[in-house]
């Protein structure tokens, strides 16, 4: 493993460690989605460090809810690039991202291009979904 990770770092992969949350009125649910969503994760990146953390009862987490458990999971892991990495937090939605390395890195045009029809792509799903969109303000 450290072989792996050592090359990943020369080669400038992205490092990052996320923090993911899952909450749900049932722990067994909670920890059994939690599963599912890193090793799906895993799928798409390199995941080297993954640390769960034992699930907590939280009183009131909504108006209508009155407890449910919150299962937290944090994960260092590598993408090859800018735009995996930004596909990563867009469909895996981490409550925190960290970019640990490397200091410096160069996004070529076509790579911010993609970026950017990713994330105007997502914003038009929830628009449709009926959940949110885009804000446009009046002149005056």
């Amino acid at each position: 493993m450290k072989e792996e990770i050592d090359k990943k770092r020369k080669e400038e992969w992205i490092e990052s460690w996320f923090m993911i949350e899952v909450m749900a009125v049932d722990e067994k649910v909670a920890t059994e989605a939690l599963e599912k969503h890193i090793e799906k994760l895993g799928k798409e990146a390199f995941i080297y460090e993954k640390l769960v953390q034992e699930p907590v009862k939280v009183e009131n987490p909504t108006p209508r809810i009155k407890e449910a458990y919150s299962r937290i999971c944090e994960v260092k892991l590598f993408t090859k690039d800018i735009e995996s990495l930004v596909r990563l937090v867009m469909l895996y939605g981490p409550a925190a991202v960290e970019i640990l390395g490397p200091k410096k890195k160069a996004v070529s045009m076509e790579e911010m291009q993609n970026i950017s029809n990713n994330i105007a792509g997502v914003m038009h799903q929830f628009a449709s979904a009926g959940v949110g969109g885009m804000v446009i303000t009046p002149t005056k």
